[in-house]
């Protein structure tokens, strides 16, 4: 059995609920209200931060040749971005090959630059441009909106001198795939015309034929262990020192019977 004292205050505080009511479903419900909010506060910050722009430019080197020097202008956030202005300081730069104010997009801006989108455009070929553009500085300020219509704004400062020491090692991939397709289709055009190159020899046939017989040979043997190629050598040059002996035995039996003639 419950106590009476204890019934007394259980009874004290249901009747202050009964009498109070309102007061805390009211209480409660700006408690909910302010969860909701909160929630609806942090679901707007992750959708503002999936969808944020963000604009790089930089100069890089073209992969035929790093002498090429490209500008690229490209979107490394997750969202669009709208109305991008570019602003140069200097306007204008004679050394380049491509001056800034005929760069469509420099003057006209980008009305929309989705998320991923990068733009390359050729300015200057360096050979004996490097030391004069070495000393010039450029600025770029660029100026876009978000879905948000909140405006962004970024300054970059491009610097030719950043290329110093820089190397190229190897062939470029596009120049590798071009020569190889290339001759891809001297082949395919040879099989289908049916049509070669002739030949011109500078020496006898009997000759270019030995010639590349010698030549069969010893690629087999290179393909040989080494140990096997040298066995090899040693047994044809025994098979060939042998067969000189005999040339020359010959040649002198031929010449003793030749001479037993005339006597």
């Amino acid at each position: 059995m419950v106590p009476a004292g204890q019934k007394g205050q259980f009874m004290e505080v249901i009747n202050w609920l009964n009498t109070n009511d309102g007061a805390i479903i009211g209480v409660a419900t700006l408690f909910l209200m302010g969860i909701t909010a909160y929630y609806a506060y942090l679901t707007r910050q992750l959708l503002k931060a999936n969808d944020t722009p963000e604009i790089a430019i930089s100069l890089r080197p073209h992969e035929i040749s790093i002498n090429l020097v490209m500008l690229c202008i490209e979107n490394v956030g997750t969202g669009a971005a709208h109305n991008v202005k570019f602003t140069t300081d200097p306007a204008s730069v004679p050394s380049l090959d491509i001056p800034f104010e005929k760069i469509g997009f420099l003057k006209s801006g980008i009305r929309y630059f989705e998320s991923g989108r990068k733009i390359e455009q050729f300015l200057v070929n360096v050979i004996g441009k490097f030391d004069e553009l070495k000393q010039t500085q450029i600025k770029i300020t660029v100026t876009y909106k978000d879905s948000t219509e909140h405006k962004r704004e970024q300054i970059f400062h491009l610097d030719f001198s950043e290329g110093v020491g820089f190397s190229q090692i190897g062939s470029p991939p596009l120049y590798e795939i071009a020569k190889a397709t290339k001759e891809i289709q001297k082949d395919l055009n040879r099989i289908i015309t049916g049509v070669h190159k002739p030949i011109i020899l500078t020496e006898p046939l009997s000759k270019h034929h030995l010639g590349q017989r010698a030549d069969f040979l010893e690629r087999r043997i290179e393909q040989l262990p080494k140990e096997v190629q040298q066995e090899v050598l040693q047994e044809v040059n025994v098979f060939i020192s042998k067969r000189e002996q005999e040339v020359v035995k010959k040649e002198q039996d031929e010449k003793t019977d030749l001479d037993a003639d005339l006597s």
